[in-house]
């Protein structure tokens, strides 16, 4: 820990001390209130007098500001089993060779990882931390050139997820980046697929933050409502929860543009999650990005990119933040920024996580009158994901354009054969936002992809 943080630390009264160990171990208020036999009141005006000597905003960000031992004077009395936690531990063990490239990258990784504020990241070497989750780096035998990751969930010896990175691929900061995103990626649809009971190694409040987010990217209307069920008793609980309420209020998001339910009722009710956002802790980033949600369903674009800008900033590997920006860019007719940022995207995102940053590129192509280009792009795409329906289109508007007949109607034929439910509807999404004169140019493009089989 660094000086200025012990100094902080020893700044607190010894009461503030127990308070902030019970902080890092996932008590709420009432529960703290118990186990230190101190009224809500009291708890509250500590809690006020950290934050203050931490110079911090909310608890979570107090959790994260002190990595030192816990007090061992601690009453016994107030500490609990991981099952009633309220952290998502996931605790780095390392078989990594120090004073290597592969070393250097599994620190840089942990670093990246804390960039979410969502995690309470430990060695295992902490006497009462039991592991949400448990991520393994280890190098090949006789190699140091590649490092190996793998998760695995609570004590379980099962591998949900790994993978080899090479760290003469790329920089250290890049890999460690998109590593950081395939982590989170995986730990989140781990914990959707897991049937969660009190005896499970994580909180509920991140099994249902990841169930709604593998949900909503179905998107279907269904979850929608699945999100709202789980996720609104969280977000008006007395105990904040950023990531939890963020959840919530993309799932409101999405339902806008999707049209699910009564669009004015939902921006408005996404405007309340903006202000709620921004009074529990201003300076966060998800509050950041639930600010610039709000403020494109409102149609105040300028401002959304000012506050996208600033999360992707506090945390560059936040993907959804790089996607939304470049479709706001593209709507805005800053193809030149959009272009850039997408280039960028590419270069720092996993490949498994940059359909939207293609598909994007593919229509940026499209709108310039690249034609050529955005079929060879396109195809390159397709080789890789045939399913890709929004790619397929650009193709097959791009040969009705040129006049190639039967490439179109192959293409159109090969639209089916995937996904043999479109709709007009599909495309409407498609187009949505862009300049009306360009929608009903490619509109008229895609006309022959509804006409009889």
């Amino acid at each position: 820990m660094l000086m200025f943080e012990q100094e902080k630390i020893q700044e607190l009264t010894s009461r503030q001390q127990e308070i902030l160990s019970l902080l890092r171990q996932g008590f709420t208020n009432p529960e703290i209130c118990k186990a230190l036999n101190i009224s809500l009141n009291t708890v509250k005006v500590h809690l006020t007098n950290i934050y203050k000597i931490l110079e911090v905003t909310n608890r979570t960000e107090a959790v994260f500001s002190d990595d030192s031992p816990e007090n061992e004077d601690q009453p016994k009395k107030g500490r609990k089993e991981v099952s009633n936690c309220k952290d998502v531990n996931v605790v780095f063990l390392s078989n990594v060779p120090e004073q290597t490239k592969a070393h250097s990258l599994y620190l840089s990784i942990i670093e990246a990882i804390h960039q979410y504020h969502i995690f309470r990241i430990t060695d295992g070497s902490e006497k009462y931390t039991k592991p949400s989750f448990l991520i393994e780096a280890s190098t090949a035998p006789n190699s140091n050139d590649a490092l190996h990751i793998s998760i695995k969930i609570g004590k379980s010896h099962e591998i949900l997820w790994a993978t080899n990175v090479k760290t003469d691929s790329d920089e250290i900061s890049v890999l460690a980046q998109k590593s950081a995103i395939l982590l989170f990626r995986n730990m989140l649809l781990a914990s959707a697929k897991l049937n969660y009971t009190s005896r499970s190694p994580i909180p509920y409040w991140w099994y249902a933050s990841a169930y709604s987010y593998a949900k909503l990217e179905n998107r279907s209307e269904e979850s929608f409502e699945i999100s709202k069920k789980m996720l609104t008793p969280l977000a008006t609980d007395s105990t904040y929860n950023e990531f939890a309420f963020y959840t919530l209020a993309t799932s409101y998001y999405i339902a806008i543009f999707e049209n699910w339910g009564n669009v004015q009722d939902n921006v408005k009710e996404l405007g309340e999650f903006a202000r709620k956002a921004m009074y529990n802790a201003p300076y966060s980033f998800y509050s950041q990005m639930i600010m610039a949600m709000f403020n494109i369903s409102i149609g105040n674009k300028s401002e959304a990119i000012a506050y996208l800008k600033q999360v992707i900033e506090a945390n560059p590997q936040f993907v959804i933040a790089r996607t939304i920006l470049t479709q706001i860019y593209m709507l805005t007719g800053q193809d030149k920024l959009a272009m850039e940022l997408i280039d960028d995207n590419m270069r720092c995102i996993p490949e498994s996580a940059l359909q939207p940053t293609f598909q994007a590129k593919t229509f940026i192509l499209l709108l310039q009158g690249k034609f050529d280009e955005c079929k060879n792009f396109a195809k390159q795409i397709l080789l890789f994901n045939p399913k890709a329906m929004a790619i397929r289109l650009c193709i097959i508007a791009c040969c009705n354009i040129k006049g190639e007949t039967a490439e179109s109607e192959e293409h159109r034929k090969q639209l089916y054969t995937y996904t043999p439910n479109i709709t007009k509807k599909d495309v409407e999404w498609m187009l949505k936002g862009i300049d009306e004169q360009k929608k009903v140019f490619l509109w008229n493009c895609l006309q022959n992809v509804f006409t009889e089989n």
